[in-house]
């Protein structure tokens, strides 16, 4: 947690790699972590800074963001060796009406997606300020007051959630578990990576129009939600394009990370979570 901080809100990005040593050092002392991990980390670090910061030929570009992509895509499946993802909660019922809840707190996918944020250029969006201060809370707050309706009606209507507000002692791990583990590497990923990519290869082609890369990347986002069912699917499409719209307006993980996790405690406090408990 105090690493993500640091390197989202620190100018400084060799403060931020520090802490970002620091943490694997001690994940490795605690056993998260292990040789295998961290070759592997450093593998990815080594091409991500080469591919970042060097002129390449055409061809060596290809095949370096090829290697980045299936890298990043096998570690969100969690496919990398040498990860211990610890077990926080195990098959519980947060209510009589939910489906049975288990939450691994993830160490490999956070990890990987901090790196890729500090090495490209997402800190220096992060960090400039085209934006006041009262426009970044606009595009924050109001793309997040829209979104409600939108995935809650439709997730009620559906069945696929009842509205079954509950307290649990979980609420304190889940909320830093959700907003600096699942949601700091999700965003990075689709909104700072995927997003812009789309938006700039759209841009190259005439399309000017930022809302069809936030479409299309809300489109691949419910696709890899597919564990879930169709109607998860389509739910997380329909929040991903609100976390996207966000990000189109400000350019600031951050913001989008706030409506991202905004949604998902709404969810949690007031809803059956993760889902309903089929009839």
């Amino acid at each position: 947690m105090c690493t993500i901080l640091v390197a989202l809100f620190c100018k400084q990005k060799r403060l931020a790699y520090l802490w970002i040593i620091a943490t694997n050092l001690v994940a490795w002392y605690q056993g998260v972590i292990n040789s295998i991990g961290i070759f592997f980390l450093a593998l990815s670090i080594y091409i991500g800074y080469i591919y970042l910061n060097f002129s390449l030929h055409k061809w060596a570009r290809i095949v370096l963001r090829t290697i980045l992509c299936a890298f990043i895509l096998v570690i969100a499946l969690h496919g990398i060796p040498g990860f211990v993802n610890i077990s926080a909660i195990h098959a519980t019922k947060l209510s009589p009406l939910s489906a049975p809840f288990s939450m691994d707190l993830n160490f490999d996918q956070p990890m990987v997606m901090l790196m890729v944020y500090c090495m490209s250029d997402l800190s220096t969006l992060e960090k400039s300020n085209h934006l006041s201060c009262w426009q970044l809370i606009k595009h924050t707050v109001i793309p997040y007051i829209w979104s409600i309706p939108f995935i809650f009606i439709p997730g009620y209507l559906s069945g696929f959630i009842l509205f079954d507000p509950c307290l649990t002692n979980i609420l304190w791990i889940w909320v830093m578990h959700n907003f600096f583990l699942v949601c700091m590497a999700e965003e990075v990923l689709f909104r700072g990576c995927l997003q812009r990519a789309i938006q700039n290869g759209l841009t190259r082609y005439g399309i000017d129009n930022g809302l069809w890369a936030v479409i299309l990347t809300s489109f691949l986002f419910g696709i890899v939600h597919f564990k879930g069912g169709i109607i998860y699917m389509g739910l997380a499409a329909i929040a991903s394009f609100w976390y996207g719209y966000t990000y189109y307006k400000t350019s600031k993980v951050v913001c989008s990370m706030i409506v991202h996790f905004g949604v998902n405690l709404l969810h949690f406090l007031l809803f059956t979570y993760p889902m309903a408990m089929a009839k």
